[in-house]
């Protein structure tokens, strides 16, 4: 193994550059490799900048920079992107050594806690196979007197490590098949493994209007006023030229704060994203780039992914009064996750669910990020982007659902006007 004192890089006396670069060229044109442009592009980075001596370049923000676009002076606390992308990389080196075809090949690691690769071979052509160290408990002297065969010693030894890294190969990649990140990453990863920016569209009010013309005021205060209005209100005939649509203007506030928690996560992978209210996010962009969807009832997008699948936000009156709902299509009866219609200061909870799903439509898998009402919506999109809540639920999912399309339903409790934590109430895998 080539070793580093300090920051030196290591020397490559045994281990030509272009073997290197050919072994380089071998990993990223793997099936391990080919579907990430970005491991593809942090380990030929790194390889590089180790054949050229650089040790200045395999720093953090500088690999953030020079792989990711990102200032130089960003804070690599508040944005991981080099350390996820090197868990990453350290996972697909692993399952490559881990083939039998791949085992006597010169091996390129990542070490933990270090953006500096190691490069190995078993017995590289003209140099020199240091003996093992062993260690062994003291003995009479007259017994250290006889030697160890050094071919049986070093075969045994070879053994040795062989098993420890094989057993620690297979534990590193459990570990990190079943860690709540690594789950929520496998969540979004059809979205980003086609490299393009990613549509959040936000849901918009219908329903919203302004008076307009010489009666503005006067509408206002009868309207607006409260109880200083008196009765006016009720004696009020107001024609349609006097009112003006405009919700194309305006967005929901929990809306949006979900929206830019989604944005924020995406970012953080080192994906690029767009944001755009429902209305401006037409067929053209969602039938080229992936989507998120915002909202359920204000966005017409999430509404039509949902359209057919089990879980359905819907609307129905019971006893005079209008609910709006999370129908559930096995259980068409089941009327639980409910929200009276128009929703008032004092509601207690609201439902809301998130999906992720291939759109025919579209040919592309669309997330679907849908409060009843924003309240949902607003924990739907801190569900959506925590190892602590998705993560965890699809962790204990079992079963292979990474290549399902999947739903959750999901309840939040609403105390002083504020969403608390997102509860999983129910989930669909298909």
């Amino acid at each position: 193994m080539l070793r580093t004192p300090n920051t030196e890089i290591p020397n490559l006396i045994g281990h030509d550059p272009a073997l290197v670069q050919a072994q380089l060229t071998r990993i990223l044109v793997s099936p391990h490799f080919r579907q990430s442009k970005r491991s593809q592009g942090l380990l030929r980075f790194v390889v590089d900048a180790a054949l050229a001596g650089d040790s200045n370049s395999l720093k953090e923000r500088q690999i953030g920079a020079a792989v990711f676009g990102r200032d130089t002076a960003y804070d690599t606390a508040q944005d991981p992107v080099v350390r996820n992308a090197a868990i990453e990389v350290r996972k697909r080196l692993a399952q490559y050594y881990m083939e039998a075809e791949h085992a006597s090949e010169l091996r390129i690691d990542l070490p933990t806690g270090s953006y500096l690769p190691v490069f190995t071979v078993e017995n590289p052509v003209g140099a020199t196979v240091p003996s093992p160290i062993v260690v062994t408990r003291a003995e009479p002297e007259a017994e250290t007197a006889h030697a160890v065969r050094p071919g049986r010693g070093r075969k045994w030894a070879y053994a040795a490590v062989a098993i420890l890294v094989a057993f620690g190969g297979a534990a590193f990649l459990w570990a990190e098949r079943v860690t709540p990140a690594s789950q929520l990453n496998a969540f979004w990863e059809p979205l980003f493994r086609d490299q393009k920016p990613i549509q959040i569209a936000i849901g918009q009010p219908s329903r919203l209007y302004r008076f307009v013309g010489p009666r503005t005021d006067e509408l206002n205060r009868a309207l607006g006023g409260g109880a200083a209005a008196g009765g006016a209100a009720d004696q009020l005939s107001i024609g349609a030229s006097e009112m003006a649509w405009v919700a194309p203007e305006y967005l929901f506030m929990r809306d949006a704060l979900s929206a830019f928690k989604v944005a924020s996560w995406v970012q953080s992978q080192g994906h690029a994203y767009q944001l755009a209210p429902v209305g401006q996010t037409n067929y053209s962009r969602v039938r080229h780039e992936p989507l998120v969807a915002i909202g359920a009832f204000n966005n017409a997008w999430s509404m039509r992914v949902t359209a057919e699948l089990r879980f359905v936000c819907d609307q129905r009156t019971v006893d005079g009064v209008t609910y709006h709902f999370i129908s559930d299509r096995r259980n068409p009866a089941a009327f639980v996750w409910k929200v009276a219609q128009p929703a008032g200061a004092t509601m207690a909870e609201d439902f809301a669910i998130v999906t992720r799903a291939f759109d025919a439509a579209t040919e592309k898998t669309v997330i679907s990020v849908a409060g009843i009402e924003t309240y949902g919506t607003l924990a739907a999109g801190e569900f959506v982007t925590s190892p602590e809540y998705l993560g965890k639920t699809l962790a204990a999912a079992g079963g292979d659902w990474r290549h399902k399309n999947a739903q959750f339903v999901i309840g939040t409790r609403i105390i002083d006007g504020t969403p608390g934590p997102p509860r999983v109430l129910a989930t669909y895998f298909w």
